[in-house]
């Protein structure tokens, strides 16, 4: 069994950092000046609302075993695993595979990088992602679902390549 580390780029690091101040300054105001009917108040509990949902499903690494490749989130029970006999493709990507690149449905930066995206080079695919380094596109099954990971080693690729029986 190998572990992955999955560290945050300063953007994520920068919107997560935000995002987290502004859900702390709402509910301490909240707290400071027992008004919970306040704007801020407001905006902190929203906030707090979004942050939890987002923090338990991010990327926290990858771990690949003999069978799987496991997809690390902060509560294991959300883990997400792939059967190593399912990927049928492992392929490095470029700044260029991401040019334009839209969000459809998911994070973009609280936390990394996850869920539905697509551009004119991928077309639609799921991103499990904490940067913009390093990324590896896996294609999955006879649908050739693409999924997009960025471990903080690119070695990664290989070694899921040696894995699946394809050249490195």
């Amino acid at each position: 069994m190998k572990t992955y580390k999955a560290s945050l780029n300063i953007t994520a690091k920068i919107i997560t950092g935000v995002v987290l101040l502004a859900a702390i300054y709402g509910i301490g105001t909240a707290i400071i000046y027992n008004a919970w009917d306040s704007v801020q108040a407001l905006l902190g509990v929203l906030l707090t609302i979004l942050i939890i949902p987002a923090y338990l499903h991010s990327v926290t690494g990858y771990q690949i075993t003999d069978e799987k490749l496991i997809i690390k989130r902060p509560l294991s029970m959300l883990d997400k695993q792939i059967p190593l006999s399912e990927i049928k493709r492992v392929q490095l990507l470029t700044s260029n595979d991401f040019k334009w690149t839209v969000r459809t449905f998911g994070d973009g930066g609280l936390f990394g990088y996850y869920g539905l995206f697509s551009n004119s080079r991928l077309g639609s695919f799921r991103m499990y992602a904490t940067n913009n380094k390093n990324r590896i596109l896996l294609i999955l099954g006879e649908a050739e679902i693409e999924i997009v990971l960025s471990p903080d080693d690119p070695t990664m690729a290989a070694d899921l390549k040696k894995l699946i029986g394809k050249p490195a």
